[in-house]
């Protein structure tokens, strides 16, 4: 029992302490000052609704909400796990050959620029609007930067390690496995970041631009649908719903990778620094 206790009390120090205090204190006076500007009719209530409002609109739609913001999700998730697939594919290959180095760069360098929403003309006219068209540009925004830094992980891993690694046998695949993998973490996870954060904003823009993308409309279909019926309310509502999301992934997916692997690894600096850069 005082075991669970103490267990809480650390919960709880750790969230109202530092950092994100911080966060938490800044947020509800911006929440707070967004009400007084609303009540104090400061602001056009028909375009800028009270955060009373959209918090009763999040109530009694959240059930929506959250089904149509599963959809987005399981295309995302169709799209990076293309995309991930296809990342490791071009990274053996590019380490393993030379030549195969020097084509994939040559791709990489032209359609790393590319906005993927410039290819949806394209797509649309050969695919047509539908599923299809939304995970391959999803999955051309979500492979490239996961790529560069992989590849980029694994070419800069230390001699000393590789040396060390072959003096213990190990060689090919498995002193990819056991040596540079490790060694590249860093960078894959600071490539999967910023691949799930461009495929957000791809599956949004398909579907703000085109309406549904899929047989049944992501998120992204509810604020293009609360555009045309002025639901201000609802606009926000699923704008917030897709921030919460991004604030979740982030601290109880991604920094809990980053806690269990290289802050325990000692990597923590070269991670901030790579996500700085």
């Amino acid at each position: 029992m005082g075991d669970g206790k103490a267990v809480t009390m650390k919960t709880l120090h750790t969230l109202f302490t530092g950092k994100t205090a911080t966060q938490v204190v800044l947020l509800l006076f911006l929440l707070l000052l967004w009400e007084i500007l609303f009540r104090a009719r400061l602001v056009n209530a028909v375009l800028f609704p009270s955060f009373s409002s959209v918090l009763a609109v999040l109530r009694t739609e959240y059930m929506t909400l959250l089904r149509r913001l599963g959809v987005t999700l399981l295309y995302i998730g169709y799209g990076l796990g293309i995309s991930i697939g296809l990342a490791a594919l071009f990274t053996f290959l590019a380490i393993r050959s030379p030549a195969c180095a020097s084509i994939l760069e040559m791709i990489l360098a032209m359609m790393h620029p590319v906005p993927s929403v410039a290819l949806l003309p394209l797509l649309i006219i050969w695919f047509g609007i539908g599923p299809l068209s939304l995970v391959i540009v999803i999955v051309n925004s979500a492979l490239w930067p996961l790529f560069l830094n992989c590849y980029t992980g694994f070419r800069t891993v230390h001699q000393t390690y590789l040396e060390v690694g072959r003096n213990i046998g190990l060689k090919g695949v498995r002193l990819m496995a056991s040596i540079m993998l490790p060694s590249a973490l860093p960078y894959l996870l600071t490539g999967f970041e910023i691949s799930w954060a461009r495929s957000w904003r791809a599956a949004i823009a398909v579907e703000l631009v085109f309406g549904a993308a899929t047989t049944s409309g992501g998120i992204g279909w509810t604020i293009y649908m609360s555009y045309f019926d002025i639901e201000m309310e609802l606009m926000i509502a699923a704008i917030l719903t897709i921030a919460l999301t991004g604030v979740v992934m982030e601290r109880l997916v991604m920094d809990q990778i980053e806690k269990y692997t290289v802050v325990r690894w000692g990597m923590v600096q070269q991670t901030e620094t790579l996500k700085v850069g």
